[in-house]
């Protein structure tokens, strides 16, 4: 084999080893986005936080939903919350991050090396006889 045909070899060894390598500081998670009901396998509910109703919308009476995509980590806080889905706009969005930022999990018995999980949550904003009714339901699946 000449030199040039060995280097190449030899990159395409180096870079396939490098994709293999999990980078320090990354955990890995079981991915149970879809599948909520598996999450009470890994982790129950410790302390739930129920978001405070922006005045503003309280005061036209509009409900709406906020989901979103995190973790929950090794020590059962929330962590890499993203945004999702927001109705309608971003209304709801600041108080939905505050209240979920403070809830806590309990690993499952099953769970015994604390695996995080990947998952999605929504938070209802509902009021009787809100004017966006239909449209908040149907669009935040309530």
């Amino acid at each position: 084999m000449n030199k040039s045909n060995l280097l190449v070899v030899s990159a395409i060894f180096a870079l396939s080893a490098c994709s293999t390598v999990k980078p320090p500081g990354v955990a890995e998670y079981v991915d149970l986005v879809g599948h909520k009901e598996a999450v009470a396998d890994y982790w129950a509910v410790k302390h739930k936080v129920v978001p405070e109703y922006p005045r503003m919308a309280g005061q036209n009476g509009i409900s709406g939903c906020v989901e979103f995509s995190l973790l929950i980590g090794a020590d059962g806080k929330p962590q890499n919350m993203t945004v999702i889905k927001s109705f309608p706009g971003e209304m709801f969005n600041k108080k939905a991050y505050e209240a979920l930022s403070q809830w806590q999990w309990l690993p499952a018995a099953m769970n015994k090396q604390k695996q995080p999980v990947l998952t999605t949550i929504q938070l209802d904003f509902t009021t009787r006889n809100s004017v966006n009714h239909a449209k908040a339901y149907s669009a935040c699946k309530i």
